[in-house]
Order: structure tokens, then sequence, then C-alpha cells
């Protein structure tokens, strides 16, 4: 059977998180939501996961330090099921909304940024955001899936880093 014709099943990306700081830091950074499930797709398809309304999860950050702080993104496992591989570029990340935050996300919100395996910036602190406050990032995410791509079970795995300016 031409696998133009198959459906994709189940592509699923598995979202990690780690914090990076000094030893005297006073951060902290959660997911409410770790899982992104596209579900059913076909070749040829893109889709956008906002299981939450107009968004997915939520990132929570906040500093006591004063200092400037960044989250970054990068993906870590592409999206593979077996040998088969769909392209970092196909799944992007859109920040829809940031709640107490002051500060300015990368290439503005709802616009969808493409992951990559280098770290790319997703939000820089503002001053307000430094003394405490929490500060929570909305994401949406965008799958294109290729026109030739093989079916199957997709999975990959994501990082979001939070660092602080020493």
């Amino acid at each position: 059977m031409d696998n133009r014709y198959m459906k994709i099943l189940g592509i699923v990306l598995t979202i990690l998180f780690s914090t990076v700081a000094s030893v005297h830091a006073s951060i902290s950074m959660t997911l409410d939501r770790d899982l992104v499930d596209f579900r059913t797709m076909e070749s040829g398809q893109t889709q956008t996961v906002a299981d939450q309304g107009v968004y997915h999860n939520e990132l929570t950050c906040s500093s006591t330090n004063n200092r400037t702080w960044y989250i970054k993104a990068n993906m870590i496992r592409p999206l593979t099921s077996g040998a088969n591989t769909i392209a970092s570029e196909n799944l992007k990340w859109m920040v829809v909304d940031v709640i107490n935050g002051k500060g300015i996300v990368f290439n503005n919100r709802n616009i969808a940024n493409p992951f990559s395996f280098a770290k790319g910036l997703v939000y820089t602190s503002d001053p307000a955001d430094n003394t405490g406050t929490q500060v929570k990032l909305r994401f949406r995410y965008i799958l294109a899936i290729p026109k030739n791509q093989t079916a199957g079970n997709y999975y990959g795995s994501v990082r979001w880093t939070m660092t602080e300016v020493l």
C-alpha cells in the first residue's frame, strides 16, 4: 500500500523541562502538563493543539534574585517512529498569553516558532518579573506532517530551560 494514503497514528510529544541557575539562586519553573498528543493525523495535515481552550499548557516561572532570567526551548529527541523522523522545524511552539509578566516574548505572541536542537529564546524577563512574581507563559503547539511521511507512532522530547544572569 502506498504510504501517502496511510494515516499517521498517535503522534505524541513529551515535553521535559529543567532549571539552570547558580547555587544561591531562588528561581523556580513548573509545567502544568508535560505531554502533547496530536492524536491521529494524516500525511500533509497540519494540526494545532490547544486543549485548554486557546492554549495547551502553562509554564510558571519566578525568581526573587533581582536578575534578568530567560526561558529557552530546544528539541532533545526528534519525532521518530522506528527509523522514520519528522524534521524538528515541522513542530512549532507559540506563546498565546503571558500572565503577570512584563518581559519580552521572542518573536511576539501568537507567532509560531519552530523547535530546533539548539536552545532558542522564548522569553526574557523584565525587572518587574525579577522580584518573585509568578510569570505564566501559555503555549499552543502546531505540527505539520510532510506529504510523504510514513505512518507510525511518533514520539519526541523537548526541554524548557530557565537561566538567570549571575
